[in-house]
């Protein structure tokens, strides 16, 4: 009998141990999340094209104009230093504070962003002025010590 109890013991202390998972720091995570977010506004202001391709998902996703794409890095690499070479911009901040969310266990979170982005791009036929209000969602996941881009989703109004 004393060894059954000894053992019941064993047993419920093992299952309170290994049932018991540690919270995720959810102040960090808003901050990482938060900091990445400012880092997508300075990638642009800096014309970083390579930041667009860090730390992705090879099965990175854009969704946007009525379409669902998987583009290749290289594809993202020629489309922003196509797009930054040919822009300046005059203006690109946020309009609202971005909302951040994650998963229970912290492994998945996503940023939602309203920017206003204005600038003059340098197009084959001349200068052009813009002002847009653009939208986003961006999905990340946690690998290890660091977040990889998943996908977005985006839209914009002029």
């Amino acid at each position: 009998m004393k060894h059954q109890l000894i053992g019941f013991v064993l047993i419920a202390i093992l299952l309170i141990f290994t049932g018991c998972k540690e919270s995720p720091d959810q102040d960090k995570i808003r901050e990482e999340i938060l900091d990445l977010h400012k880092a997508t506004i300075d990638a642009h202001l800096n014309k970083d094209v390579n930041f667009f391709v860090k730390d992705i998902s090879d099965d990175y996703f854009s969704v946007g104009n009525g379409e669902i794409r998987y583009p290749a890095k290289n594809e993202i690499s020629e489309r922003f230093s196509n797009y930054l070479e040919r822009t300046t911009f005059t203006n690109y901040k946020d309009l609202q504070e971005p909302v951040i969310g994650f998963s229970e266990d912290g492994t998945i979170a996503w940023s939602i962003v309203q920017v206003n982005v204005a600038g003059t791009r340098t197009m084959d036929d001349g200068e052009s002025d813009f002002d847009y209000t653009f939208a986003w969602i961006t999905l990340y996941s946690r690998q290890g010590d660091k977040w990889i881009r998943l996908g977005e989703v985006s839209n914009y109004k002029q």
